[in-house]
């Protein structure tokens, strides 16, 4: 972390006695008996300072995505997808299915694909934030998606795990143990539901690796063509995929290479830390 000495005085503050970093910048010999050099002094400081910002950062808490940024979020063989692959605009909702925030979204994405049925995708990446019974039901859910009854297992869940109890959502987390009845009334096939709830492990474990490089670490998480969406209304989100729906008309890359090509290849690949040059 390359910082003017007058910057690194303010950032340090101002002390009346002198303190040990004082010392240390106006430097005491060293072992050899050579005399310390403004550069050695300024080394020093940088040292400490870096020792600061990461000490600052920890308390702080994680960083959050820039709202002026594109990040890449890739797609991973088994992430549920909702609406045209070849979509120009992809929406990447991070969630877990016990999240009250979650569910209270999800009518709006709802709105949205029904809007843009034919220039909005919608890809599934999941984060645990609720423990063992989010899991299972996000193992579920990616498990009916290989049989073609993704949007139909989301739903379900959605309406057996959350009541509206004094005009609220309330969870019901009990009702995860009775979701093979629930993938029954779909017409799933158990065996290979079996099978597959195994392997979605893996589905759980890589969107937390794509969400968390980004810098989410809660629930619920959008990204639009890589632009994070904090505003979860449907009137923030219709003027977001507007926006990006236009700039993909523009585009010479075909609807079908245009994530890939124009948001992954291009967006960053994660979030920078607060004190990050």
């Amino acid at each position: 972390m390359k910082l003017a000495y007058p910057v690194l005085v303010l950032l340090l503050g101002c002390s009346p006695q002198p303190t040990r970093l004082d010392e240390a910048a106006a430097g005491s010999p060293p072992a050899t008996g050579r005399p310390t050099t403004p550069d050695d002094r300024i080394a020093r400081l940088e040292r400490r300072l870096d020792k600061v910002a990461t000490a600052l950062d920890k308390a702080l808490g994680p960083a959050e995505p820039d709202p002026a940024a594109i990040y890449a979020l890739p797609l991973d063989d088994q992430d549920p997808i909702e609406g045209p692959r070849a979509a120009k605009v992809t929406i990447v909702e991070g969630y877990d299915f016990l999240c009250p925030y979650c569910v209270m979204a999800n009518p709006v994405i709802d709105q949205i694909r029904a809007k843009y049925p034919d220039d909005v995708r919608v890809v599934s990446k999941y984060l645990v934030v609720h423990g063992t019974p989010a899991a299972t039901a996000g193992t579920y859910a990616c498990a009916a998606a290989k049989q073609g009854k993704f949007t139909e297992m989301k739903t379900a869940l959605w309406s057996r795990l959350w009541k509206t109890e004094n005009g609220r959502p309330a969870a019901h987390p009990e009702e995860v143990g009775k979701i093979d009845e629930l993938a029954a009334t779909l017409g799933l096939d158990p065996a290979r539901l079996a099978t597959d709830v195994d392997g979605c492990k893996q589905w759980l474990q890589s969107g937390e690796r794509t969400l968390t490089a980004v810098g989410v670490h809660g629930t619920p998480a959008f990204f639009i063509n890589g632009r994070p969406q904090r505003d979860r209304s449907f009137e923030a989100f219709d003027r977001t995929i507007a926006q990006e729906l236009a700039k993909a008309n523009r585009s010479s890359v075909a609807a079908a290479d245009y994530y890939d090509r124009e948001i992954v290849a291009k967006g960053l690949t994660q979030v920078k830390g607060r004190f990050a040059d």
